[in-house]
């Protein structure tokens, strides 16, 4: 198949790494997997997730809401809902947001009691449509919850369990959700503990060279597009007629150690995890800059990927963080 033919058809600046729209597996959210699975799968009420910011998590979450349902081999409703800081009418927002995450189409009618039966009904409704007696909810950026909008997720949980439904909630955010759990224990709220936080689970970025190996592989040989067209990310950009078999995995270990380097280089801890933002985005600047739609390099040097280290943003995020602590 020839790419120059499949490039034509592609508007410009609508390829996945030009959009950000895809989703592409690690070995950290791989483990994710697993542990949500059992999660999933032994029933637990609730569960948290947590990591320092930029790790990926939200992306995470999309990528196991596509292959959990494969995974599980059950039909089992899932639902993505973000938080928000609320500052008046709470109850409204809230039941709206919760409305909104599940796609309902009438999410801001009525007064909250009515938002609340809605939702009730929804749910009961998706279960039984399902055959599943199952419900799981990811619920991002949930330190921004508060101890009521925890009592009115546990009247959601009571009353979906009159009916005989489990519901399974994630919760997904920063440190603080940690710091929370201790706050609840020291107030004797275990029925909060008990229903959201039975569990945890540490998410990671990159590690070690393995962790950038398998990212940059699945760019090589795990990735398409267009559809059914066996071109991958890395062979759309860098085309066999100005880079015969050219291999981004082939550089993992420069772009790693030269990740490693620039921590030295600008005093930043060591063997500190990357974030999996920066380490995606080192990669998009790769293909989009040195590929064919950019400088048409058959190679990489590693002043070529010091240059996208440093434009993916990494280090100045890096300082922040420091800056904060």
């Amino acid at each position: 198949m020839n790419d120059n033919n499949i490039s034509l058809n592609i508007p410009e600046g609508k390829h996945p790494v030009e959009t950000g729209k895809y989703l592409i597996a690690t070995n950290e959210i791989d483990r994710l997997c697993y542990i949500v699975s059992n999660w999933i799968e032994n029933r637990f009420p609730g569960a948290i997730i947590y990591g320092r910011p930029r790790l990926g998590k939200t992306r995470a979450i999309s990528y196991l809401l596509k292959v959990l349902p494969e995974e599980l081999n059950e039909n089992i409703p899932f639902f993505h809902i973000r938080c928000r800081s609320y500052k008046s009418s709470r109850e409204n927002s809230f039941f709206e947001d919760l409305l909104n995450g599940v796609g309902h189409s009438l999410a801001s009618e009525g007064r909250p009691s009515e938002k609340r039966e809605r939702l009730k009904n929804f749910l009961i409704f998706e279960s039984e449509k399902s055959k599943q007696n199952k419900i799981v909810f990811f619920i991002d950026d949930a330190q921004k919850l508060k101890d009521m909008e925890y009592d009115w997720l546990m009247d959601v949980y009571n009353e979906l369990d009159e009916h005989s439904i489990i519901l399974t909630t994630i919760l997904v955010g920063h440190e603080e959700l940690i710091n929370q759990r201790k706050r609840f224990r020291k107030k004797k709220e275990l029925q909060i503990i008990g229903r959201f936080m039975s569990d945890s689970y540490l998410f990671s970025g990159l590690k070690n060279l393995d962790d950038f190996k398998t990212l940059i592989e699945e760019c090589d040989t795990g990735t398409e597009y267009p559809l059914n067209s066996e071109i991958s990310y890395t062979k759309f950009f860098f085309r066999d007629d100005f880079a015969p078999n050219f291999m981004l995995s082939n550089y993992a270990e420069d772009i790693f150690n030269e990740f490693r380097l620039v921590q030295i280089e600008k005093g930043l801890p060591v063997e500190k995890e990357i974030p999996m933002q920066y380490a995606v985005l080192t990669i998009e600047f790769i293909l989009k800059k040195y590929g064919f739609k950019g400088e048409r390099l058959n190679g990489l040097s590693k002043q070529h990927i010091r240059m996208a280290i440093m434009s993916s943003g990494y280090i100045q995020s890096e300082l922040v963080l420091i800056d904060l602590d």
